[in-house]
């Protein structure tokens, strides 16, 4: 039985919000090293990376929804259990080679109700969570509203703030208020921004006032008020990350170390930290500071310590250091946003309940030609097959596609060959399954019997490259429908009497295609195994024909037949110019190859063993 930690990852992995706490927690991470990375530089170049790290932070929900998803698996664990069993088949005296842990029971998948229960139970603890810490933001703005209606316009603090703006190179208006609300210098405003100080600033000797007044225009130039609220904003949306927390007080920090800075040009740092320290007195004398405050007693003494550090670098960031910090911003954002995790867990690979291998050396023997076949009673029997072509039927491939390299020598066309017979678990392949979706079921469990078996391991590339495609030519499809439809096929090895099978067909290049109840999808999957480029479907046809034409001339040199063998007979001859080419089969049945670009799977064996006995 699935344990309750494994339900929620599951259900937290099959959402979106799972994935971007993933995003979220490499941003926070990688932006606070490079933050104590930059421990010797400037507080303002401190400050941009982490102000870079936030804008990244509250981007990367939209742009994750809006950019096309790459899905990343996320391992869930699952309870297992494994039976060992061998299958005799008759067929020789070979001992067999019996497979060991094919066989695994996977419990069933957690019901859909628990699932949508439990991500309502999540989104509802997140949106409590935000709003309780968005709270203070708003009460803090409504604050700011009240202080800014009940200050008293100082006329001295005014002329004091205008003349230093100039040297801020700060061009609009900033306002001078006092309030006895306020138990040190604040800075509030985005558009029209205004600097309260406490009332008795009116006693304070003109150095004081004028680093006071310095350290707030520099907030004002440098806009800390929105990279504070976008920080604030950014904590309550992430409320239960402990990373976002400590980024959003390290910006605040750094925000009032760079301001200190800019104080430091104009001022002597024992008279600067003196001032910190009575602003210290200041707020513990106090009951309360307003919610959106920047400074806070907590800080002030690492505030001093730096002030008073002359090995530390000071000065404004750059316009290169802030454009920099963007562009990896923006370009972070764009390259992480379309990585989504999803439950690796959710869709287990079938087994096989018993299987068999062993080995075959009636290579040389052309009576015994290599077969595969996905039997309806869920019986997978292959006979005679070198490991290629046991490797292309697992993962529905043309025997001679491209799409397939890698791979040793012995388990090519001309290397060893196999006998394997298996049998999936009861009810795994119910009988009234369609004859593709069956076989894709047992491809699987051939999957898994060659990665138990065999020891195959593959890579899966999607790569664009070019391809053609089977499009509908302009006057339309030339196509005998077949009598029967998907609904209506027969099971593959029905008794002998009935109707054929669908999706059977024969030929090849030098003798044409010859199928009924076949789909064009079936054609161009054939037809692949003589092209030089993959074969896609693009029609839109979804009926099955009967389909007869002539043979057509090689587009590529003919590789060996599956026995080693240079092609004979039927085969002979086949680059002859004269003979029709592929595009000319498919111009007759009312279709039209076209060359095209498509992103398609290229599989690579990266390694493989010879299965032993036991």
């Amino acid at each position: 039985m699935m344990t309750v930690l494994d339900g929620t990852m599951l259900a937290i992995s099959s959402s979106l919000a799972a994935s971007i706490v993933a995003k979220v927690t490499v941003t926070m991470a990688l932006g606070l090293i490079a933050a104590w990375l930059a421990r010797r530089n400037r507080a303002a170049v401190r400050h941009a990376l982490l102000a870079a790290m936030f804008g990244v932070m509250l981007l990367l929900p939209i742009v994750s929804v809006v950019m096309p998803p790459l899905h990343v698996g996320m391992p869930v664990r699952v309870q297992s259990q494994t039976a060992l069993h061998q299958l005799g088949t008759g067929v020789d005296a070979k001992p067999p080679i019996t497979t060991a842990g094919i066989g695994s029971h996977v419990p069933p998948a957690m019901p859909q109700v628990w699932k949508v229960s439990l991500f309502n139970l999540l989104l509802t603890g997140w949106g409590v969570g935000a709003a309780f810490f968005l709270l203070p933001v708003v009460i803090g703005v409504r604050q700011i509203r009240l202080l800014r209606r009940t200050g008293l316009p100082w006329r001295r603090g005014q002329s004091v703030v205008e003349t230093l703006a100039i040297d801020a190179g700060i061009k609009r208006r900033v306002e001078v208020l006092l309030q006895e609300a306020v138990p040190g210098p604040m800075t509030c405003g985005v558009v029209h921004p205004a600097i309260f100080l406490p009332r008795d600033a009116e006693n304070w000797n003109q150095g004081d006032l004028k680093r006071a007044i310095v350290h707030e225009l520099e907030h004002v130039r440098r806009g800390d008020s929105v990279s504070c609220y976008l920080a604030r904003i950014a904590a309550a949306m992430y409320w239960f990350h402990p990373m976002v927390w400590i980024a959003c007080r390290r910006l605040v920090l750094e925000a009032e170390r760079s301001c200190d800075d800019a104080v430091l040009r104009h001022s002597e740092a024992t008279a600067y930290a003196d001032q910190l320290v009575g602003l210290a007195k200041r707020l513990v004398a106090t009951h309360g500071s307003p919610l959106l405050a920047m400074a806070n007693r907590s800080d002030l003494e690492t505030r001093v310590r730096a002030v008073l550090d002359n090995r530390q670098r000071r000065g404004r960031a750059g316009l290169l250091t802030l454009a920099l910090a963007s562009t990896v911003a923006v370009v972070f954002v764009f390259v992480l946003s379309p990585f989504t995790l999803v439950g690796a867990a959710q869709e287990p690979r079938p087994v096989f309940e018993v299987a068999s291998v062993r080995p075959n050396n009636s290579a040389g023997d052309a009576h015994f030609l290599p077969s595969v076949q996905f039997l309806p009673s869920g019986r997978l029997v292959i006979r005679n097959a070198p490991l290629l072509i046991i490797v292309t039927a697992a993962y529905d491939l043309p025997f001679q596609s491209p799409r397939l390299t890698g791979g040793p020598d012995w388990g090519h066309a001309a290397g060893e060959r196999y006998d394997i017979e298996a049998v999936a678990p009861t009810g795994a392949v119910p009988p009234g399954l369609p004859q593709k979706a069956r076989e894709d079921k047992m491809r699987l469990m051939l999957q898994s019997l060659l990665g138990e078996r065999f020891k195959l391991k593959m890579r899966r590339d999607p790569k664009e490259q070019p391809v053609y495609a089977i499009v509908v030519a302009k006057n339309g499809p030339k196509l005998q429908k077949a009598k029967m439809q998907e609904k209506d096929c027969p099971e593959a090895g029905a008794p002998s009497g009935t109707s054929t099978a669908c999706h059977s067909i024969t030929g090849g290049m030098g003798r044409g295609i010859h199928g009924d109840a076949v789909s064009i999808s079936d054609v161009a999957f054939f037809v692949q195994n003589w092209s030089d480029q993959p074969v896609m479907d693009k029609t839109s046809l979804t009926d099955l024909y009967n389909i007869q034409t002539d043979g057509w001339a090689a587009m590529r040199p003919r590789p060996p037949s599956p026995d080693g063998q240079p092609p004979q007979g039927g085969d002979a001859g086949l680059a002859d110019p004269n003979r029709q080419t592929l595009a000319d089969v498919f111009r007759q049945l009312g279709l039209r190859m076209e060359s095209q670009r498509a992103v398609v799977d290229m599989f690579f064996v990266e390694h493989v063993e010879r299965p032993t006995e036991n």
